[in-house]
């Protein structure tokens, strides 16, 4: 999805000319899992974890919403069907 204060346009099911500018913020490690197994009554127990890996982004542009786009649009729906309708 990519809009504007003038229209909104919905990628089915993407946005072909739409374009995200990111800059890395930070690369760290989520909180630490656990994953705990255990079987009652057989002494098998085992504990096993991980932290995942994540980057954060800071977006700084989006583009791909141009005026002539938005022009283009406008004219290729035919407001007398409408009424018609």
């Amino acid at each position: 999805m990519l809009g504007s204060q003038a229209q909104t346009i919905i990628g089915r099911p993407i946005l072909t000319d739409a374009t995200v500018h990111a800059v890395v913020e930070e690369h760290a490690l989520d909180a630490k899992v656990i994953i705990f197994k255990k079987k009652r009554r057989k002494n098998y127990r085992r504990t096993r974890g991980h932290r995942q890996e994540l980057t954060k982004l800071r977006i700084t542009n989006i583009e791909g919403i141009d005026k002539s786009f938005i022009q283009q649009e406008g004219t290729d729906k035919p407001e007398s069907a409408a009424v018609a309708a």
